[in-house]
């Protein structure tokens, strides 16, 4: 959670570099050194539709809304996006008087970069409290015309000067902004705001497992996402997705392992440096664990079963990496520890997926210069598939259902 939080409270003078950054980092939050994440992302995706790493409190799917519900009903056109901007910063005072965990910005403040409308857009759209399900962007460039409607919704529907009449930006039902809000505002959902939230992830994130987690109370007693235990009864397309996201996330975890260990061995060699030797002992110590725990998994997992999942879901999975993971499987897929850490094929294809796709000048094991600037972990631990943020959200929604 705290690596999301760093991302957010970046200011605009770093904004380029944020943007470069964020080709490595993911959703888990962790540098995709291996070339994984498009894999990790649509399960995420088919798992907890419209959510993100970055997604701290739920009532913030309210508190856009809410800000840009009362800028149609009073603004007076002008530069919209400049306008949302200082709401947005006066929410973080706001909040932050309340002493709320989970404040986006609450370090940067009026030189947040990236907006909480920003992080939380998808699932407005995903979930269809923002009915035109469109982009920021695209919100802010018809945002007068859409203004007039809201103003105007006697409109005829065949009037060319208004784009989608007789539909709403904001979903009809969205629960009205508190008195004096955002005075005062916290994280904490009324009933009515709860129940409306659960509504629009029950009708949108059907057949998902956030869909199902909407409407029964099991997140905060599964700090893992494994540990949430479905019952029999539970929709087999919900159980088969979460299945094969815990295996997958098993068997390649030993993937980032080998690299580190590869890395701190090479560099112990090259520099005699007891503290890259004594890193090479701990992950060759965690890859033998971790084998251990996964040779059932690797027995069992059937990747065509991944790469037909990802055609549905309209993923993206290059070639090069579908033979990287099949690889991989058959490398390790004996189960023997001895035989995987002296397996120099093994350590050949990860030394060649990293290769290919980062090439000569920024590939660690190829590059003395990139290896020396290895922070001694990178990319390690197992892919949560945005748990963490899904479960904080969870939680808050329960807690208001409770009211």
């Amino acid at each position: 959670m705290a690596a999301s939080l760093t991302w957010l409270d970046l200011t605009s003078a770093d904004r380029d570099k944020v943007r470069q950054i964020l080709d490595l980092f993911r959703e888990q939050g962790t540098v995709d050194e291996l070339g994984l994440g498009s894999l990790r992302d649509a399960l995420s995706d088919a798992l907890f539709p419209g959510t993100s790493v970055l997604h701290t409190r739920l009532r913030y799917v309210l508190f856009i809304p809410w800000i840009y519900k009362r800028l149609e009903q009073t603004g007076s056109g002008g530069d919209v996006a400049r306008t949302a901007r200082s709401k947005e910063v006066e929410l973080i005072s706001h909040l932050a008087d309340q002493g709320n965990d989970g404040v986006i910005g609450i370090q940067a403040r009026e030189s947040l970069a990236r907006l909480p409308s920003s992080v939380y857009w998808a699932a407005l759209s995903r979930w269809e409290i923002f009915e035109p399900r469109h982009s920021l962007s695209w919100y802010h460039t018809h945002f007068d015309e859409m203004r007039r409607q809201v103003r105007r919704p006697e409109i005829s529907a065949d009037d060319p000067g208004l784009l989608l009449t007789g539909r709403h930006t904001w979903h009809p039902r969205l629960p009205p902004a508190p008195a004096g809000f955002p005075v005062g505002a916290d994280f904490s959902l009324s009933r009515e705001e709860s129940e409306f939230v659960q509504a629009q992830i029950r009708a949108n994130c059907n057949g998902s497992l956030l869909g199902w987690l909407a409407d029964h109370n099991l997140a905060e007693q599964a700090h893992k996402l494994w540990d949430v235990h479905l019952p029999p009864d539970a929709p087999s397309q919900i159980a088969s997705t979460l299945e094969l996201a815990r295996q997958f996330s098993l068997v390649i975890e030993g993937a980032p392992l080998l690299y580190n260990l590869m890395l701190a061995e090479k560099r112990g060699k090259t520099n005699q440096s007891e503290a890259d030797m004594a890193a090479a002992d701990y992950y060759r110590q965690e890859f033998s664990e971790w084998l251990v725990l996964a040779k059932a998994d690797l027995q069992t997992f059937q990747p065509e079963v991944l790469w037909a999942f990802v055609v549905r879901q309209q993923a993206r999975s290059p070639e090069p990496q579908r033979r990287f993971v099949e690889r991989w499987l058959q490398c390790v897929s004996h189960g023997d520890v001895e035989r995987a850490l002296n397996d120099q094929g093994l350590r050949s294809l990860i030394e060649m997926r990293e290769w290919q796709l980062k090439g000569p000048k920024r590939a660690r094991l190829a590059n003395a210069g990139r290896l020396a600037d290895w922070s001694g972990r990178v990319g390690v631990g197992r892919m949560e598939f945005r748990w963490s943020q899904v479960r904080r959200m969870l939680m808050d929604l329960h807690e208001g259902l409770s009211h």
